[in-house]
């Protein structure tokens, strides 16, 4: 093999890692994959007067929904562990509440094994604990968990591959809206999502569902909601954000929307960074007449990586 060939074959090496991560092969790096969690908290009847006559402190049901680890700062016995997802997967307030996160944790004997991780929510007080944070717009629906301290008293193996590696999900990763143009992100360009939707979940593991849809509103205009849609549906007059053409269902709630990376050119010699886009909120569904309910139709809302990074700022005000 002559100079050149080598050369060239070395450098379409370097671009499949930059890619890939690592030689599995995947096209997304793992830690996207592994700092997806899926997020789940029973309702309970309230005190009082409870829906259908229920019992206070009766399940009603279970709430599941998907979320994102974001670190900062992390070394062996300090950093910041974010856990992003939206308003509407947290319990609200009024009675105590935790939720469950589905990771790998470290054992003594040094084995991994998948649990189900605590963190209160709501304290007993019935208000938000300290570590909660919402965006400052009630309708925008993106919120942030610190869980520091449960990262490392419960041995989050992501936390030590973080630690041992320095590769993790972090904020330099949210891609603002400013800078989409120069990235190529706009109206057509393929996204992943990555989350639980109806939490589905393979028991071997702790990697999420991954699916494809395609970006269908401009991002840096956001979106505005017709008055019909505000009436019948609830939705916000603006959401700093864009639809997504893809399908959504009830745990979809709180995905990662990364973009999808792209053959290297490698005439630089480098690969295009995975940038994280923003956080699944919902789907938009319409009234099928004829069937006289409501159907979904492929689109879902997403906001925007500004708004995560509103959020994330919050916590240092």
């Amino acid at each position: 093999m002559g100079r050149t060939s080598f050369f060239s074959v070395t450098l379409l090496a370097i671009c499949a890692a930059l890619l890939s991560g690592d030689a599995s092969g995947q096209v997304l790096d793992k830690i996207f994959l592994n700092s997806t969690v899926l997020i789940t908290y029973t309702v309970t009847a309230p005190s009082g007067n409870s829906p259908l006559g229920a019992k206070p402190g009766s399940v009603l049901g279970v709430m599941n929904g998907t979320g994102f680890l974001l670190f900062s700062g992390v070394g062996v016995t300090k950093g910041t562990v974010y856990l992003v997802t939206n308003r509407h997967l947290l319990p609200p307030e009024g009675q105590e509440k935790d939720i469950q996160l589905r990771v790998v944790v470290r054992q003594q004997d040094g084995t991994a094994k998948i649990e189900e991780i605590t963190i209160p929510i709501v304290g007993k007080d019935g208000k938000y604990m300290p570590n909660i944070r919402l965006h400052r717009d009630p309708a925008t629906d993106v919120a942030a968990v610190s869980i520091a301290a449960a990262a490392f008293g419960s041995k989050f193996q992501l936390l030590i591959n973080a630690v041992s590696s320095g590769r993790y999900l972090n904020t330099s990763m949210l891609l603002p809206t400013s800078s989409m143009p120069a990235q190529g992100v706009g109206v057509g360009k393929q996204v992943y999502i990555l989350g639980y939707p109806a939490a589905i979940f393979d028991p071997r593991n702790v990697s999420p569902v991954l699916r494809v849809g395609v970006i269908s509103t401009d991002p840096q205009e956001g979106f505005n909601f017709n008055e019909e849609l505000r009436r019948t549906m609830g939705f916000p007059e603006h959401m700093s954000g864009f639809l997504l053409d893809a399908n959504i269902y009830p745990g979809s709630s709180g995905s990662l929307v990364v973009v999808a990376p792209e053959n290297c050119g490698c005439s630089q010699g480098v690969g295009q960074r995975t940038y994280i886009l923003g956080i699944v909120s919902g789907s938009i569904p319409i009234f099928d007449a004829s069937l006289h309910s409501y159907s979904r139709i492929g689109l879902g809302m997403v906001y925007s990586a500004d708004t995560i990074r509103d959020v994330l700022d919050s916590f240092r005000q």
